[in-house]
């Protein structure tokens, strides 16, 4: 028998990573997902085995929270924290290239498991309320108003780490699962949102999104945030974020890689890293609350 995805007992049945209800409310069930290597899947095909108690007693009612807009904001972390999650399992069960069977999966076991400890170990915050966070919800999460109803959806995976997803009501929702809260917390500052950001007025949508999320992952790519981790039966504990955080220099190929991750062009990378990399490195630490 297959083991459960989320906890690593038998599976009885299939946890949609992209959930059903989600797909029906944009009309997703005859469309496909586009993967990295170019190629796509059905979204409905987007399954990973799950056991009932995960499936059914764990995450169903999550779910249920943020399709009624009731979710809090630890909810939206470990709902974005499955998909990233559930994506990567999914992945390794799928071909790198369909045509070469010998070329291997889409991702490898290694890579896929590089967050299992982790992301298992938070899933049992979905529906134990004396399991705690240390910093809460230990990543940042931001939502987003739009004027946009389409459906768009980025996962970018190791080692930047980002999920964007249209929700309803006319609402996108970012999350970075292992920033500590750090670009939310500057994305609430008129200061430092603008400095996320591009300007692109004109374009909206994938694209638009697409933007944000790059502006944001560039920023925190010069941040040198404290990756110590403590899990603990009651929780997960983060080494303590300095309010002053120091800054890196970063090359122009990690521009190019996060604008790869996103599908924008390389010219926009090398414009970004024109204005921001030298600006970074040379102020040595940064203030972000």
């Amino acid at each position: 028998m297959r083991q459960c995805a989320f906890c690593g007992k038998d599976a009885e049945t299939e946890e949609h990573v992209i959930p059903k209800w989600l797909q029906k409310h944009f009309d997703l069930f005859d469309q496909r997902l586009a993967l990295w290597n170019g190629t796509t899947i059905p979204y409905r095909q987007t399954v990973v085995p799950a056991c009932l108690a995960c499936n059914r007693d764990r995450f169903a009612p999550l779910e249920m929270r943020v399709r009624e807009g009731r979710a809090s904001r630890r909810d939206y972390y470990l709902w974005a924290l499955k998909i990233t999650y559930g994506l990567g399992h999914r992945d390794t069960s799928l071909l790198l290239d369909r045509s070469r069977p010998q070329a291997g999966p889409l991702l490898p076991d290694e890579i896929a498991k590089d967050i299992e400890e982790l992301a298992r170990h938070a899933f049992q915050g979905v529906d134990r309320t004396e399991f705690r966070f240390s910093p809460e919800p230990f990543g940042s999460v931001i939502l987003m108003d739009t004027d946009s109803d389409e459906f768009v959806f980025i996962d970018v995976p190791r080692p930047f780490r980002a999920v964007a997803i249209a929700l309803p009501n006319k609402k996108h929702l970012v999350v970075l699962p292992g920033d500590r809260g750090v670009i939310a917390t500057m994305y609430g500052s008129r200061r430092f949102k603008k400095r996320m950001q591009l300007e692109f007025p004109s374009v909206d949508g994938q694209l638009q999104l697409a933007l944000k999320v790059f502006g944001m992952l560039i920023t925190r790519s010069h941040l040198a945030i404290p990756r110590a981790i403590l899990l603990k039966e009651n929780g997960i504990f983060a080494a303590r974020v300095p309010r002053n955080l120091p800054t890196v220099y970063q090359p122009r190929e990690v521009y190019r890689g996060i604008a790869d991750m996103l599908h924008l062009p390389h010219a926009l990378a090398d414009e970004a890293h024109s204005r921001h990399a030298s600006g970074y490195a040379s102020i040595g630490s940064l203030r972000w609350r």
